[in-house]
């Protein structure tokens, strides 16, 4: 791929009224933060780009906010669930097509931990705040596949 963009929801509830951490909702904060980043996405992605969102409450919601501003198609994906692995979700990802772009919108602490395997960082994961975007790029260097970071945007930038 050629661009792997990961969106980590925006701020949700600390507790749903089911209970269930699967159904957090958006807080009001949260939705302007997606509102916000999702102008920003809609402004700067390519148009052939992929997004796959996590099936939890809170990160539907946040790809509602750019599917608001575009006709983007949204599958939701169970392998970025809360309970998947970074291992998972690098395997779903990645391929050869270099002229692919990859939108996820899924939760910490795998989205930090898959970043920080792509970008070759130590074994600690980066902290992703919520409502943030990090784009990551993949370009060959003297035969050799390298990941390397484009942008991060948070909501408050």
């Amino acid at each position: 791929m050629e661009n792997l963009i990961l969106w980590r929801h925006a701020e949700a509830e600390v507790q749903s009224k089911s209970g269930a951490d699967f159904d957090r909702a958006l807080t009001k904060s949260g939705h302007k933060d997606a509102v916000k980043i999702a102008k920003w996405l809609n402004q700067h992605l390519p148009k052939n780009t992929e997004v796959y969102c996590s099936p939890a409450i809170r990160c539907l919601q946040t790809a509602a906010a750019l599917q608001a501003l575009c006709s983007i198609h949204v599958e939701v994906a169970d392998f970025l669930s809360v309970d998947s692995t970074p291992e998972i979700i690098a395997s779903k990802v990645s391929n050869d097509d270099s002229s692919r772009t990859i939108l996820i919108i899924g939760h910490q602490p795998n989205l930090g931990t898959l970043i920080t395997k792509l970008l070759g960082m130590n074994e600690s994961a980066c902290a992703v705040k919520k409502g943030a975007v990090w784009w990551l790029r993949q370009r060959v260097n003297e035969g050799v596949m390298q990941n390397y970071l484009y942008a991060v945007k948070h909501p408050n930038l």
